[in-house]
């Protein structure tokens, strides 16, 4: 009998959100394995049965909001909010222009405990520039929950940040998932384990 992380695994899969090949991704780098979240928003079973997951790793969390990093992780913390009555704010992509100038959209007190929501994390750069904002804006932020680890430095470089992050899949349980689903090949999970040797990130790099 399947898991539920198992069916969701699947699910992500055949939905389209796990693209195969030789991708290009931030600033021209290339991946094997590209985790697209952005089309679960046509999917409302996967969008609550990851949001659910991200409920269960979240519970022990003390927060009082949460936030959503645009634009993939929006939904799921909408969702999250409102199953768990946790008041939600949103981070803007930029500072808006005109009226009230807001990075953040909302209701919020300063020293409140926010909790962050993430769809990927890869080098950790544009989760960290979400955290610094939230916290130029007088909140709390020690915590950040996200669908996708890709192992690849980010959540050592969030945690040297004083942000702990927990994940509902990490790359190698997830292709390890889908391989035993018959979805992949053995030589897929050995070209993604490779790439995430070969691929890490740390203090020292341009954080994206």
């Amino acid at each position: 009998m399947k898991t539920d992380l198992q069916e969701l695994a699947v699910r992500l899969f055949d939905a389209g959100a796990v693209k195969l090949g030789d991708i290009e991704a931030k600033l021209g780098r290339h991946t094997p394995i590209y985790f697209d979240l952005r089309v679960v928003v046509s999917h409302p079973r996967i969008m609550m049965a990851i949001s659910k997951q991200l409920e269960n790793i979240s519970s022990g969390i003390n927060h009082d909001i949460l936030c959503g990093v645009p634009y993939a992780a929006l939904p799921f913390a909408a969702v999250m909010s409102v199953n768990t009555n946790t008041p939600m704010i949103m981070k803007r992509k930029e500072t808006k222009l005109y009226a009230t100038k807001k990075i953040l959209e909302g209701v919020f007190q300063k020293h409140q405990n926010c909790l962050v929501v993430e769809d990927v994390v890869t080098s950790g750069g544009s989760l960290l520039e979400a955290v610094a904002q939230l916290r130029n804006e007088g909140l709390i932020v020690s915590h950040a929950v996200i669908v996708l680890d890709r192992e690849q430095g980010g959540v050592a470089v969030l945690k040297s940040h004083g942000v702990e992050v927990k994940s509902i899949f990490t790359m190698t349980n997830l292709v390890e998932i889908l391989r035993d689903a018959g979805k992949i090949t053995d030589e897929t999970v050995e070209i993604v384990s490779d790439h995430i040797k070969e691929c890490q990130f740390g203090m020292k790099d341009n954080l994206v």
